[in-house]
């Protein structure tokens, strides 16, 4: 997994060279911009206001059908990547301006972790407990491997942070859409880093949801 953080990283330093060109008139200024980073596990809610058929129409729109005993219960949960960038600029002459990153905000985190119990279990029976159980097992997996991957994002966000550069204008009123522009190539090189997250995040899911284990689970109740 760090080999394939590497290679992501790596292929960001090819991507600055070959845009260098582009803002060689501002190339002077080139600096690593200050990184904040930020992140969230999300604030957890549970719901049982949906039957089975309601849980599994979410589960369709997650793209995850838990199967058997597990139609009952469902833990989602969305990751979001935020960027945004303080810049500053470099007024050389009237035609002649660069627009410097200055600071780079990051925010890579969880939104909105639901876990949704059917409301055909009855509360505090076995099954009920048992599909609590499972769904609160998912959700510490997320957690956990955010955990997992938080120094990561951070080491590789200091290796991108100074490959964008500054972008070269020609009046004040365009820096604004410099600004955005920046935010752009920022986002191209991390939201790569963020996918490999969210792929490896649902092969741990994965390991929880087997046929081994809901034939285990299932027996509890028997």
């Amino acid at each position: 997994m760090k080999k394939l953080f590497f290679i992501l990283t790596i292929s960001s330093f090819f991507y600055f060279f070959s845009t260098t060109s582009q803002a060689a008139d501002c190339s002077e200024y080139q600096s690593v911009p200050q990184i904040i980073f930020g992140s969230s596990y999300g604030k957890l809610r549970y719901d049982t206001s949906l039957d089975n058929q309601g849980i599994t129409q979410i589960a369709k729109n997650y793209n995850t059908i838990e199967k058997g005993l597990f139609a009952s219960g469902l833990a989602t949960v969305n990751v979001k990547l935020k960027i945004d960038l303080e810049t500053y600029t470099e007024i050389r002459s009237d035609y002649d301006i660069c627009v410097i990153p200055d600071k780079l905000h990051v925010f890579i985190g969880f939104v909105d972790p639901v876990i949704y119990i059917s409301n055909e279990l009855p509360r505090d029976s076995c099954e009920y407990n048992v599909v609590l159980r499972h769904e609160q097992t998912h959700q510490q997996i997320n957690k956990s491997s955010l955990d997992y991957f938080i120094p990561l994002f951070q080491d590789a966000i200091k290796k991108i942070a100074g490959t964008v550069p500054p972008r070269h204008i020609g009046s004040l009123s365009e820096a604004d859409a410099a600004t955005e522009l920046l935010i752009k190539s920022y986002n191209r090189k991390i939201a790569p880093l963020v996918n490999v997250f969210k792929k490896e995040m649902l092969l741990e899911q994965a390991k929880l949801d087997n046929s081994a284990n809901y034939e285990h689970e299932k027996q509890i109740c028997r």
